[in-house]
């Protein structure tokens, strides 16, 4: 902190009154407004570049999410892989890992019988620790699918434990009233060839017991488009990716139908948000408060973008200009839906050419997404932005506390000089002091 010479008062009086204190914090504001205050506020204007910039890469941000749909590249389905589905029916689910590669057109499915797991229920008992009735002696064993589980010296949780470890059957036990409660067991999957087959040694659990089967293991029987099915699980699915579920008996269709309603104002909302870019952009270019040192490198974030549009893409070599899109004298991008709609009905596959493109020849939009990637990469520009201000904010500042160190080293010196020329003023006054005394002496002699 500078120091406060208004504290230093007067040096002297009389006529060394004038070298005081507030002389000198006058001339060090002076020379601090020239030399200091330039400095301070080009780094106020550095923190306020950092806001700046921060909006800007926001709104490319912004383009970059508009642009994804047009992007051969992007997570999911493209904006030309767009499909809606109708069905009826509520036999069945439907669902695909891949929308966009449903093929078009209806199919009918027809569920006549839903698989289902096998089921057993043993006899009751009334308490989860009861040793097994009739099977305690050495031998006494239930076996399912050829597994033995021994129940001497056991009660119905430990053999529960016992079925449930060996990992291929479920098992629990089940509070059927009040007071009673029933071993279940129970195939993992559905199908007959997940059914069980349960025998018993030396006990009476129930589980031969035809009654006490109470689930019997059966397949789906199904028939989708004339093709009949007999499986063992509640779902198919067709060509790899459509997957059908079968809920209940009776009759469903699914109508799949390419959806293209979403292309152009998809293309309309990337349009509008590259206008506002440019708008943020020009307004600071030509603000008379403009922040950002680097004007060259922000003007180029939108002029590359706009020579991307004039470029050609796709196979066909064609141009934005030839499908709706142009720039009115200020720069701002226009659409003409009616252009792009009369191309998307007439030949759809080359607009998707030209926006998407294939990976040995990428389309504009797959382009001008890796484009405005860079920009948010390591090194890019938005980076560079960042770096480059950081190391100048931190420049000024040394050149800062510079300057106000060497206005403070001269002051200080100022302050010592002018208390020295005070006390030689003081010394001279005395002097001519004593010269006027003698002088009017010899006068008034004479």
């Amino acid at each position: 902190m500078a120091t406060d010479y208004t504290q230093l008062g007067s040096f002297n009086t009389g006529a060394a009154a004038s070298l005081n204190g507030e002389l000198i914090q006058k001339l060090y504001d002076a020379d601090s407004k020239s030399r200091v205050d330039p400095i301070t506020k080009r780094l106020e204007l550095i923190d306020t570049e950092k806001t700046k910039i921060s909006e800007i890469n926001t709104k490319v941000n912004e383009l970059i999410a508009a642009i994804k749909p047009f992007d051969l590249f992007t997570t999911g389905n493209n904006a030309f892989e767009q499909v809606t589905a109708t069905t009826t029916g509520e036999s069945a689910i439907f669902d695909a890992a891949d929308v966009g590669s449903l093929k078009q057109g209806t199919s009918n499915i027809t569920i006549s019988q839903l698989a289902q797991k096998d089921a057993y229920q043993s006899i009751k008992f009334t308490s989860k620790t009861d040793l097994i009735s009739g099977g305690q002696d050495a031998g006494d064993k239930i076996t399912i699918n050829g597994t033995d589980f021994s129940t001497e010296g056991k009660n119905y949780t430990d053999l529960l434990s016992d079925i449930n470890y060996s990992g291929t059957i479920d098992a629990t036990i089940e509070q059927v009233s009040d007071t009673e409660f029933r071993l279940i067991i129970k195939s993992q999957e559905p199908g007959v060839s997940n059914g069980l087959t349960i025998t018993q040694t030396g006990l009476d659990m129930g589980l031969e017991n035809p009654t006490n089967h109470v689930l019997i293991a059966q397949n789906l029987n199904a028939n989708v488009d004339g093709v009949d099915y007999d499986v063992s699980s509640n779902s198919i699915t067709l060509d790899g990716n459509l997957k059908i579920t079968a809920s209940k008996i009776g009759d469903s269709s699914i109508s799949i139908q390419k959806d293209d309603s979403a292309i152009i104002p998809a293309i309309q909302e990337m349009a509008n948000k590259y206008n506002e870019l440019l708008l943020m952009v020009t307004e600071e270019l030509y603000s008379e408060d403009k922040s950002i040192e680097d004007t060259s490198s922000l003007r180029s974030i939108v002029s590359n973008i706009k020579n991307m549009m004039f470029e050609k893409y796709g196979t066909n070599d064609e141009t934005l200009l030839n499908y709706g899109f142009s720039f009115d004298k200020t720069g701002t991008l226009e659409v003409d839906a009616s252009i792009l709609g009369k191309a998307l009905t007439d030949n759809p596959d080359k607009v998707k050419d030209l926006f998407i493109g294939v990976a040995e020849d990428k389309g504009f939009g797959t382009l001008l997404k890796e484009h405005l990637d860079e920009l948010n990469s390591f090194n890019g520009l938005f980076d560079t932005f960042e770096s480059n201000r950081e190391l100048r904010k931190t420049n000024l500042e040394t050149s800062k506390e510079k300057a106000i160190k060497d206005l403070d080293t001269k002051y200080d010196t100022m302050a010592a000089q002018f208390s020295s020329y005070s006390s030689i003023i003081s010394q001279m006054e005395s002097s001519f002091s004593g010269l006027k005394q003698m002088i009017a002496a010899e006068n008034s002699s004479n």
